[in-house]
């Protein structure tokens, strides 16, 4: 893990580097019109990870073709005590929290099985669109935070409950204490319950097409007409 006061320390930093940028005319420009969420996102995030590669030691995973790989697990890594640290970098406009991914449970699971990684850090920067601008930036590591993620095995993607995050954030929840072993355990707990919903949804699936097509074959013949061809919303 990183240490707390350089948790904190970036944070800070990162803080007063968009306290400053977003009071710039071409933040107020981009946070305009329509489609504000994903400039401001594509935005934030490079200008964030590129101040991460600037102000401390960090590397990118890359490719055999030395390329950055597009699905890494951290959009950057960075250096504390000799080891990295992958960090994914988020960006939240206004009031949206909805349920952001975040990384590959297996992808995440596998790296702690290997003793690759010992945490996973998200840095985000909530961007309040109105008059003056405003941002509050969180730097936290996720794994200490388990009970406000969710997963899903059909994307097999960890997702963020950010309402609960932030609002846990803003009232000073003191997350739950676990060791990396205890966290692994959690990880995999998800990845159970989500296979487990991921194979019942499938199996009541397959059995409505079981049905319908049960109904089908009772059919005089295969027919094509206007009406069945209603639902195409052909124009």
């Amino acid at each position: 893990m990183i240490d707390n006061h350089i948790v904190k320390q970036i944070q800070r930093e990162v803080q007063s580097f968009w306290d400053k940028e977003v009071r710039k005319d071409y933040f107020a420009q981009l946070a305009q019109g329509k489609e504000i969420g994903h400039r401001i996102a594509d935005l934030v995030d490079d200008k964030t990870t590129g101040w991460l590669a600037v102000n401390y030691i960090t590397k990118y995973q890359r490719d055999r073709r030395g390329s950055i790989l597009p699905r890494s697990m951290g959009d950057i890594w960075l250096e504390h005590s000799n080891i990295y640290h992958p960090i994914n970098v988020k960006t939240g406009v206004s009031a949206t929290n909805g349920q952001p991914n975040m990384v590959s449970l297996k992808k995440l699971l596998t790296a702690l099985l290997l003793q690759q990684i010992d945490s996973y850090y998200l840095l985000v920067v909530k961007i309040e669109i109105q008059k003056p601008i405003r941002c509050a930036v969180h730097f936290v590591d996720m794994l200490d935070h388990l009970d406000y993620v969710t997963f899903d095995s059909g994307p097999g993607q960890i997702m963020l409950k950010a309402r609960a995050f932030f609002s846990a954030r803003a009232t000073g929840v003191i997350p739950e204490k676990r060791s990396v072993k205890q966290k692994v355990e959690k990880l995999l707990d998800l990845l159970e319950d989500g296979e487990r919903r991921l194979a019942e949804n499938r199996k009541r699936v397959l059995l409505n097409y079981r049905k319908r097509a049960q109904d089908y074959s009772l059919l005089a013949q295969h027919l094509v007409t206007a009406k069945t061809q209603e639902a195409l919303n052909l124009r």
